[in-house]
């Protein structure tokens, strides 16, 4: 009796342990969830190229991996999500360019007045080695950066008149971003630069505290800016970038294979979202006729104009960006023309 219950003992443990291996083995994986912030609106291409980001990485880590889009400031403004990002409290974000600047200066440089004349351009540097060198940067400041997005080339609009030339700027106070470099470029293209948070530009701009603001035509139509500014001049004073950023702390968590597809899906899903944007650049003109704003680019002459006036911004900024990374940057741009 004694060797009987043994063997049935030792039967039913054996049992119990291949259903321990078998659940093991194919029971359901706990995916690793992405939190990743914006400040951007739903129905802007930074928000959807999160959105394409998010469907990309679950489709191609087999559901390993997922991505939460946290929009509209929840996690709070740039300057938040950068410190949460460096802390570990935040997983990833969309910050501005012009923003982690004030960590690494050398991201001033991509903001800097007239240096692009248009989208290829920038892509080409984006996606290039100098976008790559400009996210190695960031790994010592605790981040790692996983692909370009943009607010792109921004505009003026205003309530006075449509910007054509220098001198249309006179006397004008206009709304800039709360940067030296953004106040310094407006000033010398020949307007009142007027550091305002963007929390309050739009009520400036309603109150008449500022003329006008320096923003892009698809986000001043998605912000319904056309019930506040009766002109909008596309004078591509500087373009934005908006980089997604990542805590390096939870990227070196992931394994190599999950960190090539996390970078790579980031990259393919952001480059679609810039083009996005360049398109609604296009129809955006169109769209804000209709709602009655006057709309205008510049020409060539004025274009060459402003980038001769703001010149002096590369002085004064090339001692904080560093001269040898500026002169790097030009020439690349150099042999981006010639092909």
């Amino acid at each position: 009796m004694k060797t009987k219950r043994t063997s049935k003992d030792l039967w039913v443990t054996g049992l119990c342990f291949f259903f321990l291996i078998t659940f093991s083995i194919s029971g359901p994986v706990v995916a690793k969830e992405i939190r990743v912030a914006t400040v951007a609106l739903p129905e802007t291409t930074i928000h959807q190229g999160l959105d394409k980001w998010k469907a990309i990485v679950e489709e191609k880590s087999g559901g390993k991996l997922t991505v939460k889009v946290l929009g509209r400031a929840v996690m709070g403004g740039d300057r938040e999500m950068i410190e949460g990002c460096r802390l570990g409290t935040l997983d990833a974000g969309i910050v501005s360019g012009s923003v982690l600047a004030n960590l690494i200066p050398q991201y001033f440089m991509v903001a800097m007045p007239y240096l692009f004349n248009n989208h290829e351009e920038v892509n080409a540097f984006l996606d290039g080695p100098m976008g790559q060198k400009l996210f190695k940067m960031l790994e010592d400041k605790g981040l790692v950066g996983l692909g370009w997005s943009s607010w792109s080339f921004r505009g003026i609009w205003n309530n006075v008149r449509p910007i054509t030339k220098s001198k249309d700027l006179k006397g004008l106070k206009i709304r800039t971003v709360e940067t030296p470099l953004d106040v310094s470029t407006m000033t010398y293209m020949g307007a009142i630069g007027t550091p305002i948070a963007w929390s309050e530009c739009l009520i400036g701009l309603k109150q008449g505290t500022v003329d006008g603001i320096s923003t892009t035509y698809g986000l001043g139509y998605h912000l319904k800016l056309y019930d506040l500014a009766k002109f909008a001049s596309q004078t591509n004073h500087y373009y934005e970038t908006a980089p997604l950023i990542m805590s390096k702390k939870l990227f070196d968590s992931f394994s190599p294979d999950e960190q090539k597809m996390i970078k790579d899906t980031a990259a393919e899903a952001l480059l679609w979202s810039r083009k996005e944007q360049a398109k609604f650049e296009g129809k955006a003109q169109g769209l804000l006729e209709e709602k009655g704003v006057k709309v205008n680019s510049l020409s060539q002459k004025a274009f060459e104009e402003f980038r001769d006036k703001t010149k002096p911004v590369y002085e004064q900024f090339r001692p904080k960006i560093g001269g040898e990374f500026m002169d790097e940057v030009f020439a690349f741009i150099k042999t981006v023309r010639k092909k």
